[in-house]
């Protein structure tokens, strides 16, 4: 039964429509050089979503394939999202939507990192030069009901507007990971490879419960760590939970007793969001300079410092394989100097 099951969810997710925008599959490798400096833990494998596509489009693009293929679906003319200012997810949006011909509003507000510099990110800057219409706010909790209201101005101007939730970590979106994951299981199976964890950056969602959900369709008996940058584990496990449930639905799946607790650690996330810590610096240094692989500021600094920390605690030993995803977002390491 539970077979007849998972071959319906496979069957079920090729029949959704799916825009083609990034690059696949991206990169999975082994990170010898890390491993032989620490001197000690688990065999490192890196998925690098970071090479999905263009302008460092990271995970942000294939959770917007899904999305944006519902959009022209519904032919819709006007797109709007939320964000922070160096939002990797805005910047996505409103490059694909020059692609697809149509008009992108981004509701952003400060970014933390570049408050206090006089540089503006350079997310904001390609938003800009891709078209969009930028509208700002002051606090995180002002962006959801700003763009209900534009929506509704728009819609009563007779636009046809489609809102895409932040990071568009709705279960739609977290599809575009479900397929990542039987990606990432067929390049694992091809080198005889089998993780016992997934090491990630967890903050809107979409991206855990996509993992959680392709693990259990592709059978990998493998636990889905996430790392915070911002919210309290339970608000984003919460979260988690819910879109992995309206994915299950989607795929017409068991319930959700049948996967695994979702697990988020935050205890990584510093001086707050899009601040750069003491850990997360280090890692970044590490990275690029034992690996040559270059992390972002925001996510996954952040998440390789929580790998770092569980490998240097003993949490995890020369008897584990841990898969560290990459999900991008390194254009957060530049900005430009504001106009007056």
């Amino acid at each position: 039964m539970r077979d007849q099951l998972i071959v319906r969810a496979l069957e079920r997710l090729s029949e959704i429509p799916h825009l083609e925008c990034g690059q696949y599959p991206t990169p999975l490798h082994e990170m010898r050089r890390l491993r032989s400096h620490l001197g000690r833990g688990p065999r490192l494998l890196i998925k690098q979503d970071d090479m999905t596509g263009p302008v460092f489009g990271g995970n942000k693009v294939r959770k917007l394939e899904y999305v944006l293929a519902q959009a022209v679906a519904d032919e819709a003319d006007v797109v709007i999202t939320v964000g922070s200012e160096q939002s990797n997810h805005a910047r996505i949006t409103a490059m694909l939507a020059a692609r697809l011909g149509l008009r992108a509003v981004l509701v952003l507000n400060p970014a933390a990192r570049y408050s206090s510099s006089g540089m503006r990110p350079a997310s904001l800057a390609l938003g800009e030069l891709f078209g969009a219409e930028i509208h700002r706010v002051e606090t995180r909790d002002e962006r959801v009901p700003t763009m209900r209201a534009i929506a509704n101005e728009l819609r009563f101007a007779g636009r046809r507007v489609v809102e895409i939730p932040l990071g568009a970590s709705i279960p739609l979106g977290a599809l575009g990971y479900v397929r990542a994951t039987l990606e990432v299981a067929a390049q694992l199976a091809a080198n005889d490879l089998s993780p016992d964890y997934v090491f990630h950056a967890s903050s809107s969602g979409g991206t855990q419960a996509g993992l959680i959900v392709g693990c259990q369709l592709a059978g990998l008996e493998t636990q889905v760590i996430g790392v915070s940058p911002d919210d309290p584990s339970p608000s984003i496990e919460a979260e988690v939970n819910s879109i992995a449930r309206g994915v299950a639905s989607l795929l017409d799946l068991e319930s959700e007793e049948s996967r695994p607790a979702v697990r988020v650690l935050d205890g990584f996330v510093g001086p707050g969001y899009g601040v750069p810590s003491v850990e997360s610096d280090a890692a970044m240094r590490l990275l690029a300079r034992v690996e040559g692989i270059l992390l972002d500021p925001v996510y996954t600094a952040k998440a390789m410092a929580a790998l770092l920390s569980w490998i240097g605690e003993g949490r995890l030993t020369d008897r584990d394989t841990v898969l560290f995803w990459h999900t991008g977002g390194q254009l957060a390491l530049f900005g430009e100097e504001r106009l007056p």
